[in-house]
């Protein structure tokens, strides 16, 4: 068969290649408008010369090709990311198609002819708009028959509009290469063309048909194009932005505050304390809001709309992204949620797991909480309490009857010796105060000791301050946090064990931004460590029975400790599943504070227990304080039995002492 004609059957079909100068302009100047938009944020200190554009931060390559270009998340849900990836895929394939055709009329590229034409030209690119109709399709039926996620709190508009644009784009590029081989003849690979040509499309009127659906498709092509960066679609070019400009590491990255302008008499601006309108956020933040997918994926996971609380982190994000499109710069934004919502967040970074495009929602509920606390003075009245007691007491548990050293009692546990001791076995306060985590404590002490580890405590009672950040007190965090910090220093501390992710949080995460730099590892890291260098003899004799594992989410999807825990609890038991587990896990309901929290709507800890129940486990194993407190009171809604322990206590249950050489 000849080799294809560029504007066979056309005449005058250089207009539309000259169109596409003042489509690619405006298309440009579509994003230039959404870059402005972006740029009015406050700027953030770059340390990094990766970084794109001055003001956002540092820019990651890889992140920007697996989350962004690949789309890796959107595949965790099947139909969807098939769905997008037909489409996705099918436009790229489509848009070097298109290019090769321009190389041809320009340079003479021989693209039109033997295999290549056969393979590429015809049936690859019509595989490729086939796959982009059916992605159109569904996503159209998609909006027709819209779950909860895309309706609630706001379905964006525009989609049914844009999606029928590309539709007719495909279908008319379809009709016209019928056209064009019913004039003439079939082509081998060219499988949709020749259905059309064969089956649809008649040769008397070949011609007509041809001329008339080039001239549409080209000119509705143009329009799509051009249209992209003022629709809903401008997603496809700043969603891999922002994943590019996401932090890859996993959690919640909240930072910390320098309050040190405050001190500084000639200091020309003051740090923002939280923020309650539109120029208090980053240009980070501005890019969050405009990449918004409007999916709802990360409400369909929060912890706290599924139990019938006011909060939706999609909500919260589409709230914002019209914000910067209608409000002024300097005009309050904070009262568009209520206080409620915003301190209902558990900060489990639940929602920034299953986002596609990277955004973070949880810094964005927090710089707001941040505001009420340390601006307007406004905290619910537990937290409140929490804060208070945590100012006089150094502890947050207010009106606890325990004493600092009750947890310890008839307990010998050395003391940290500087030059002596190796680790600082880091109490925390939950263990300190809460009788029902003593038992972790002391369970630890009976570990370390059993395997001789040099290990010591503080002789007095401390807190990292996380309750107070998680609060949005970040004035007190960073003050407990340094004299935290010089204490450690005084004493030469450069190796700590935690039983707490939160305080492992706050040690690896906050702690080296003010100076403390320390080699930290979480207790069910400790143990795993201790069984793998054979210095814990397990009896093997006895069953743990069925244990299922609460991954604490701090651990877990803030810091990425999934096998750790699963490794120790496979020694003494037989571990079980729950339905969502490690980074699709779900909250105990105890974290940002909630801890001391009256709750509206379902419980989250009893929701979280029934699920843990239903595995038929005989044991759920915990790996944080906070998680066995609020699963020990969230299982008695439905069994008297104790069901909860942590880590370390089902550990100590099955040692024995190690049979001296």
């Amino acid at each position: 068969m000849a080799a294809r004609i560029p504007y066979w059957n056309i005449n005058y079909g250089v207009i539309i290649d000259l169109l596409a100068i003042p489509v690619i302009l405006i298309f440009l100047y579509g994003l230039y408008l959404q870059w402005q938009g972006i740029k009015k944020g406050r700027l953030r200190v770059i340390p990094s010369i990766t970084s794109m554009f001055q003001g956002i931060g540092t820019f990651h390559p890889a992140a920007f090709f697996v989350k962004g270009i690949l789309n890796a998340k959107i595949y965790r849900r099947p139909a969807s990311g098939i769905a997008h990836g037909c489409l996705f895929w099918g436009m790229v394939t489509l848009f070097v198609g298109t290019n090769l055709v321009i190389l041809n009329i320009v340079f003479g590229l021989p693209v039109f002819n033997g295999a290549f034409n056969r393979w590429f030209m015809a049936f690859l690119l019509d595989l490729a708009g086939l796959l982009v109709l059916i992605g159109v399709v569904f996503f159209l039926l998609r909006r027709l028959f819209m779950p909860e996620r895309l309706k609630m709190p706001e379905a964006r508009k525009g989609f049914v509009l844009v999606g029928s644009l590309l539709g007719f784009v495909i279908i008319t590029g379809f009709v016209m290469e019928g056209a064009r081989l019913s004039a003439g003849n079939l082509e081998t690979g060219a499988f949709v063309g020749n259905f059309f040509a064969s089956s649809i499309i008649g040769k008397a009127n070949a011609l007509q048909i041809h001329t008339m659906t080039w001239w549409v498709h080209g000119l509705l092509a143009l329009f799509f194009i051009a249209y992209i960066p003022f629709s809903p679609l401008v997603h496809i070019i700043l969603a891999p932005v922002n994943c590019g400009f996401a932090d890859p590491s996993p959690g919640v990255k909240m930072g910390v505050m320098d309050f040190s302008a405050f001190d500084d008499e000639d200091a020309e601006e003051l740090p923002a304390l939280g923020a309650d309108k539109l120029s208090d956020f980053t240009r980070k933040r501005f890019l969050d809001f405009s990449s918004c997918l409007w999916c709802g994926r990360c409400q369909e996971v929060c912890p706290a709309h599924n139990t019938e609380k006011p909060l939706s982190p999609k909500g919260v994000i589409v709230t914002m992204a019209q914000k910067l499109n209608n409000t002024e710069m300097d005009e309050t934004v904070i009262d568009s949620m209520s206080m409620e919502a915003i301190f209902n967040c558990t900060t489990c970074a639940a929602c920034m797991e299953v986002c596609p495009v990277s955004i973070n929602q949880p810094k964005t509920i927090m710089r707001f909480r941040q505001n009420l606390v340390m601006e307007q003075g406004q905290i619910p009245e537990l937290m409140g309490k929490a804060v208070s007691s945590l100012e006089q007491r150094s502890h947050p548990f207010f009106g606890t009857p325990s004493g600092a050293a009750e947890w310890r009692k008839d307990l010998e546990v050395p003391v940290f010796e500087p030059g002596k001791t190796q680790y600082l076995l880091w109490i925390g306060c939950s263990i300190t105060y809460e009788q029902r985590a003593w038992n972790i404590g002391r369970a630890m002490v009976n570990i370390l000791q059993k395997a001789n580890v040099s290990f010591g405590i503080l002789e007095d009672s401390r807190c990292t301050g996380d309750p107070a950040k998680q609060m949005g007190n970040e004035f007190l965090f960073a003050e407990i946090a340094q004299q935290n910090i010089e204490d450690f220093s005084s004493l030469g501390i450069q190796k700590i064990i935690t039983m707490c992710p939160h305080c492992y949080n706050s040690f690896t995460r906050h702690y080296p931004k003010l100076g403390g730099e320390y080699e930290v590892i979480p207790h069910a890291a400790f143990i795993k460590m201790l069984i793998d260098e054979g210095k814990l003899n397990l009896d093997t004799k006895k069953t743990g029975g069925r244990i299922t594992y609460h991954d604490p989410c701090y651990l877990g999807r803030r810091n990425g400790l999934y096998e750790d825990p699963r490794k120790v609890i496979s020694c003494v038991g037989n571990l079980v599943e729950m339905s969502r587990n490690k980074n699709e896990s779900f909250c105990c309901g105890g974290g940002g504070g909630n801890y001391w929290a009256e709750e509206t709507g379902t419980r989250i800890n009893q929701e979280r227990a029934r699920e843990a129940l239903d595995t038929n486990a005989d044991t759920i194993a915990v790996a944080c304080p906070f998680c066995l407190l609020m699963l020990t009171d969230g299982v008695k809604k439905y069994t008297e039995d104790t069901r909860a322990f942590d880590i370390a206590e089902i550990v100590d249950k099955f040692l024995k002492d190690i049979p001296e050489t």
